[in-house]
């Protein structure tokens, strides 16, 4: 289950204890011939049991790593008797139980599997340092090791995740965060440890063995969490470690498959195949990917295949080789009853509509069609566009399909927008558009249209904002085509015409929380704090999981300094539904640096700052409140780090300029 529960090194913390034996003795100084306890003789000081206790564990820990676990038992046991009879005389006197007794009771009970009684004698040594006194951290990963092994993933998580402030760079605390949340199915939370820790490694200690297991980490989240290329490039620097683990070069040669770079996928895949012969697996999705991609090829390699023994008795494999041999007769037929039978399968869709291309009618563009579209379900765009080309040449040449030609040259603008042709998406619209038979399909077409003229490396706002208008004349009360109008004011930062289309957009679709959202951004802009209190208050109330909503409410009060508690709660939600949204992770480290809070502040604007560059997305804004947060704390040479950097990304002169003047300021200090 939980892949960290024995990272903690136990000799740390029998290091710890066997320091502390022998204060032990000094703290216990009684009279000589004075009974200190119904359970010693006169003269022996209380300590004695305490020091016996220290003994057994200690043994207990030898004999565990002696693997005489028997024998560890026994001494653990009698450690466990001792503790008693110290915490009894100590009673007896009018005294509690020390924090380190305690903690050295827990852990015993611990190696003795009575799980109940350890994490008891945790949490007594763990209150015994309530705010604003810090826990140390052997206490606090004793009890949340205890509450691992009781399988309380959640309470563990809570434990480390409310002290993390105070140990923020420590490697025991982020890997079981890490692997705690991971184990939740929390991936964008856990990323958000892994990532700090591998930071902490690389600054730090450069030669840790944690790191392969940090790096294979990261490549598997960031692929559940579909950043693919930030998932191979984890992978890759994980294979420079550990070169021989066949399933995550398998796992590379998928995500390079699902990029529609089958140069790189076929690459991973021959090596598989190179350092194992016998893989199967790689061999077959090879075959797959050549008869995707290369006619010429996948015949030479199906040819190896044979000769290798690797063709099966059924299966893609199997019907794909009987193509390319050209035997091809009833191979539709039980293509067909594969497809039936394993419907997301690509290569057969592919195989199925290269076998209808000898056929007429509807059977062949219905095949060809098909394939486009899965190809293109499947992120392989330039396939997707070869074979929505070739429906629209069918059904060009076909009466019976004429009508669907525009929403063929749709579909080709998507692949061509999916591919980064902006342009070509464009012509394909205009083409689409100029065919469109109905009212209807032409608005669709022209809502499209709008959007992809309003992209960044196009910004033809004008005709994105004609279009616009004439959607809104078709059907003026479509909160979707005022909402379309009101963003393109909005890219415009015409705030004042996007605040009054999207007052429309709200008007008539009032329960859409994207609306009143971007309507808020646009009060904002215009200084109507009020109405975008408003709006995002509402989006909230509408759509609880909204969490942009959150986010952009609780860092406007902070900004305005006004209902502090409200603004931190609110920030904490957007944290909570997004842990790995760097500008939410600020808003909620800004809102603390607001609050005097500056160890809070540092820990989730760090986590920013880290996300931001793993996303190759940095952020001169995080950069500016990290300085901040510095210079508040007196640590001017990092502040001055921080402000430089921003300065270097910042692309807003008026921003640049407010930081140019922090910088002087602290130059000035750093000069005295």
């Amino acid at each position: 289950m939980f892949q960290a529960i024995n990272q903690i090194n136990p000799p740390t913390f029998r290091i710890f204890f066997l320091l502390l034996l022998s204060s032990a003795w000094l703290d216990a100084s009684p009279e000589t011939g004075k009974k200190t306890c119904s359970l010693v003789k006169d003269g022996t000081p209380v300590a004695f049991f305490l020091s016996r206790a220290y003994g057994e564990q200690r043994e207990g820990f030898h004999k565990t790593d002696q693997r005489k676990p028997e024998e560890a038992k026994k001494h653990h046991e009698t450690a466990v008797q001792f503790f008693e009879k110290f915490h009894t005389c100590q009673k007896e006197n009018g005294e509690t139980p020390t924090y380190l007794s305690s903690m050295s009771l827990a852990t015993s009970y611990m190696e003795l599997g009575n799980l109940d009684e350890a994490l008891n004698w945790s949490e007594v040594a763990y209150q015994m340092f309530l705010s604003p006194k810090v826990p140390p951290r052997e206490i606090i990963l004793l009890k949340s090791r205890i509450l691992l092994r009781k399988g309380e993933l959640e309470a563990a998580g809570s434990t480390l995740e409310s002290n993390l402030k105070n140990y923020p760079f420590d490697i025991d605390f982020l890997y079981y965060l890490g692997n705690i949340h991971y184990d939740l199915k929390k991936w964008n939370q856990s990323i958000l440890y892994f990532i700090s820790l591998a930071d902490v490694i690389e600054r730090r200690d450069t030669n840790s063995k944690l790191k392969p297991t940090i790096l294979k980490f990261l490549g598997d989240l960031n692929y559940r969490l579909d950043y693919s290329r930030r998932s191979i490039f984890h992978y890759q620097n994980y294979s420079r470690y550990i070169n021989n683990d066949i399933e995550v070069q398998f796992r590379i040669a998928q995500i390079y498959f699902t990029l529609g770079e089958f140069g790189n996928a076929k690459k991973y895949l021959s090596q598989m195949r190179t350092s194992n012969p016998r893989d199967i697996d790689a061999s077959h999705m090879l075959g797959e990917l050549y008869f995707i991609d290369s006619r010429l090829f996948a015949s030479q390699y199906f040819t190896v295949l044979e000769s290798e023994k690797k063709i099966p008795k059924e299966g893609a494999i199997y019907l794909i080789s009987r193509f390319l041999r050209q035997e091809t007769e009833g191979l539709s037929a039980e293509v067909d009853t594969f497809i039936t039978k394993n419907p997301n399968r690509l290569s057969t869709r592919i195989l199925y509509a290269d076998l209808m291309s000898g056929e007429v009618g509807s059977k062949r563009y219905k095949a060809t069609l098909d394939a486009g579209q899965w190809a293109f379900q499947y992120r392989q765009y330039v396939t997707a566009e070869k074979y929505f080309l070739r429906a629209l040449d069918l059904a060009k040449s076909t009466p019976e399909f004429e009508s669907d030609i525009p929403l063929l040259y749709e579909k080709i603008s998507h692949c061509k927008e999916s591919q980064s042709h902006i342009q070509s998406a464009i012509l394909s619209m205009r083409l689409a558009l100029g065919l469109a038979k109905t009212d209807e399909m032409r608005d669709a077409f022209k809502f499209r249209l709008s959007y992809l003229l309003m992209n960044e490396s196009v910004k033809k706002y004008s005709e994105a904002i004609r279009l616009s208008d004439e959607l809104i004349t078709s059907n003026p009360t479509s909160g979707n085509y005022h909402y379309l109008k009101g963003l393109l004011f909005l890219q415009k930062e015409d705030f004042k015409n996007a605040m009054l289309s999207l007052k429309k957009s709200v008007d008539y679709d009032p329960k859409n929380p994207n609306h009143l959202f971007y309507l808020a951004i646009a009060y904002d802009k215009l200084n109507d704090f009020p109405n975008a209190e408003i709006c995002l208050k509402t989006a909230i109330e509408i759509s609880p999981g909204a969490s942009n909503s959150y986010n952009y409410l609780g860092y406007l009060y902070a900004e305005k300094g006004i209902n502090v508690d409200v603004s931190e709660k609110l920030l904490l939600k957007a944290t909570e539904l997004e842990p790995d949204n760097p500008a939410y992770q600020d808003s909620i480290g800004w809102v603390y640096f607001k609050q005097a809070r500056l160890q809070d502040a540092l820990l989730h604007l760090h986590f920013a700052e880290l996300i931001s560059i793993d996303r190759d997305m940095e952020d001169p804004v995080i950069l500016d409140h990290l300085g901040d947060v510095y210079s508040k704390k007196a640590d001017l040479i990092k502040a001055d780090h921080y402000f430089e950097k921003a300065l270097l990304l910042s692309k807003d002169e008026k921003e640049k300029a407010k930081i140019k003047q922090k910088k002087q300021t602290i130059n000035k200090e750093l000069s005295k």
